[in-house]
């Protein structure tokens, strides 16, 4: 009796899938013994961040020619114009070097403006001068050009999750984010 040879099919292209996978937090011990380094929360949300920024992000800003620190502080800028130093640092959740030398490359490109502010009397000399930063129009027009590209690839990844996941991740973010010390930003307050 003769067989009959299957002919591969041709490989299309298709979404990824995540593999499903016992999850290892269904059971914690109290020590935690059972998680192996790979299972630890800040394992994953790192390897996530990091597959975001590498294939989300870096791919619509390189295409602006802006960093990802510049992004985001050029967003918090449009958002709270003018806004001091010390706040655009806490929003962030940047290194306040970091931020200082992101916004003078930054201001360099005309992106934002920053000016110190003169104080008066004792606490002038306590006291650094509050920085405050200002938008541009240089700078506003250039975040109105990448932020429908940010939503909408953000809308895209988000799509793969069903409204009740996405509710889900939402709030166990939050949940996580207050645990470890977290503070919510006041316009995320509802």
């Amino acid at each position: 009796m003769k067989t009959q040879s299957r002919k591969k099919q041709p490989a299309t292209k298709r979404t990824r899938r995540a593999r499903k996978t016992s999850c290892p937090w269904q059971r914690i011990t109290r020590t935690g013994s059972n998680l192996h380094i790979q299972d630890f929360v800040t394992f994953r949300l790192t390897r996530l961040s990091n597959a975001l920024r590498n294939n989300l992000t870096k791919p619509y800003l390189e295409e602006f020619e802006l960093s990802l620190p510049e992004w985001r502080l050029l967003a918090l800028v449009n958002r709270f114009t003018p806004v001091r130093f010390s706040e655009l640092t806490q929003r962030s959740s940047m290194d306040k070097g970091q931020v200082s030398r992101t916004l003078r490359v930054m201001a360099k490109r005309g992106i934002v403006n920053m000016k110190t502010l003169k104080q008066k009397g004792r606490a002038a000399e306590a006291l650094a001068a509050p920085v405050m930063v200002y938008e541009t129009a240089k700078g506003r027009a250039l975040y109105k050009a990448i932020l429908p590209v940010a939503q909408r690839r953000q809308a895209e990844l988000l799509s793969v999750l069903s409204q009740t996941e996405r509710v889900a991740l939402y709030q166990t973010l939050d949940k996580l984010y207050a645990h470890v010390g977290g503070t919510p930003d006041e316009d995320d307050e509802a």
